[in-house]
């Protein structure tokens, strides 16, 4: 069963935990006073994050302020932990529309969760994301890889690694000079 929240008039997003062991979640207020927490993974944060910036990219959205959540229930209406979420743009109204479906929901399945948001939600909501997602463990500049306070040992530093180095590519290499 959806619960549909038509367009929220409220939006935010937490991460709780420490860098590294972080678990996070947006939190919408529907018109009707009904209430979704959407618990993501950090890599669906960042792509909500980059469909955020390339709608308002496309369709400009005005900065806000934060919207102030202290009143957000718990527990909420619906408390999902995103499998697969979609996210449009309606012309018509000017909002973003997100669906988000369980992790237990099945592929043809109604989303569990439907909220539209405002460009300016979009605008503040997009802002809040990045910030979430810097906040992390800073990533190694030579790897990706993120850093942690045990140490790093990075696989592209001139063989001085912990990790090991993947097999595969570099063996095909040698095969094709051995031959040639």
């Amino acid at each position: 069963m959806t619960l549909d929240l038509g367009t929220a008039r409220g939006v935010d997003a937490k991460a709780f935990g420490k860098p590294g062991e972080r678990t996070f979640q947006l939190r919408f207020i529907g018109a009707t006073e009904e209430a979704a927490a959407l618990w993501l993974e950090k890599q669906q944060l960042q792509a909500l994050s980059l469909a955020f910036s390339q709608v308002l990219a496309q369709t400009g959205g005005e900065d806000t302020p934060a919207t102030d959540l202290s009143f957000f229930p718990d527990p909420p209406d619906a408390d999902v932990h995103v499998g697969r979420m979609a996210v449009g743009y309606d012309p018509a109204d000017k909002t973003v529309v997100i669906q988000a479906h369980d992790l237990t929901s099945d592929e043809d399945s109604d989303p569990d969760v439907l909220v539209r948001i405002t460009s300016a939600d979009v605008a503040q909501l997009s802002t809040r994301l990045k910030e979430i997602v810097a906040g992390g463990r800073p990533t190694c500049p030579l790897c990706g890889v993120p850093l942690d306070s045990s140490g790093h040992g990075c696989i592209r530093s001139n063989g001085h690694s912990e990790q090991p180095v993947p097999r595969g590519r570099m063996e095909d290499d040698d095969n094709n000079e051995a031959q040639g």
